[in-house]
């Protein structure tokens, strides 16, 4: 069986690209991912999702290479269980979560903890209480910001879109010049990362991790925290229904994530190499 796909990497964004309308792997994206695998590729994941919510997942595909997590602040491997790579806040981190929960008193907000399986949310609303039951985890509730342990790598802030569209600038000025980054990962939610660790740095480490070259590193996503990621890749691929930045900043655009998106770019990339190679 020829080897087409030998040490190319395709990385995925999962909600809104690998993942259907109802948060599943559709039959034709697993297939086509084990056919990748098959074939000598090597497969990971990229999300903002933390370790488990995002290994029910991984366990369900042939991931073999580390995955991405935290939109970036974590490289983990699921095949020993561990994180290779992490980058925590800075101490700053503590001061600037204080400035936007007093700015804006009705923001949720969560806090993930290196070592820590769940969050930590400081102030729950609707959209954080909607966030735990999608993602599967328990109200981890604290008070104050100093009854939070150290080691911060990331805040995920959760607010109505249109108070969330209206708050976003002030809330970067708050914290202008901590080292932290900001990525927006849902029309719903605003991160706050460690500076230099979005996906697009994570990517970078990993084909450092993994020793392939960027020119055969594929990427996909659809919302704003994976602009970095695809910029940053050999060849960056936004799905259809991917934010209008991601589609102007694409090598390549697929299809729809209720298409099967991830089945879509495989097949055409085979087409390529194959076009290449005659």
């Amino acid at each position: 069986m020829e080897a087409i796909f030998e040490s190319y990497l395709l990385v995925t964004d999962m909600d809104g690209t690998l993942l259907d309308k109802d948060k599943e792997i559709s039959r034709e994206n697993r297939e086509a991912i084990e056919r990748f695998v098959r074939l000598g590729g090597r497969f990971t994941i990229a999300t903002g999702r933390i370790v488990e919510p995002a290994g029910y997942y991984a366990r369900q595909l042939p991931v073999n290479a580390p995955a991405i997590l935290y939109n970036g602040a974590m490289i983990y491997d699921y095949g020993n269980e561990r994180p290779v790579h992490q980058t925590t806040l800075p101490q700053a981190g503590a001061a600037a979560l204080q400035s936007v929960l007093d700015a804006f008193p009705e923001i949720g907000a969560e806090i993930y903890v290196q070592g820590e399986p769940y969050p930590y949310t400081i102030r729950d609303n609707a959209m954080t209480a909607r966030h735990r039951s999608i993602e599967r985890f328990p109200l981890q509730a604290v008070q104050e910001v100093s009854d939070i342990p150290s080691d911060w790598l990331k805040i995920l802030f959760a607010w109505e879109p249109e108070q969330l569209d209206l708050a976003s600038e002030s809330m970067v000025r708050l914290t202008s010049g901590k080292g932290i980054e900001w990525v927006r990962s849902d029309d719903r939610y605003f991160e706050m990362l460690p500076l230099g660790a979005t996906k697009g740095d994570a990517l970078e480490h990993l084909l450092a991790l993994t020793g392939l070259e960027q020119r055969k590193c594929v990427a996909m996503g659809d919302h704003l925290n994976d602009l970095e990621m695809i910029r940053r890749a050999g060849v960056g691929v936004a799905v259809g229904n991917a934010h209008p930045l991601l589609l102007e900043a694409a090598d390549h655009v697929c299809k729809h994530h209720t298409e099967h998106a991830v089945a879509d770019v495989i097949g055409w990339l085979e087409d390529r190499i194959r076009a290449e190679r005659s």
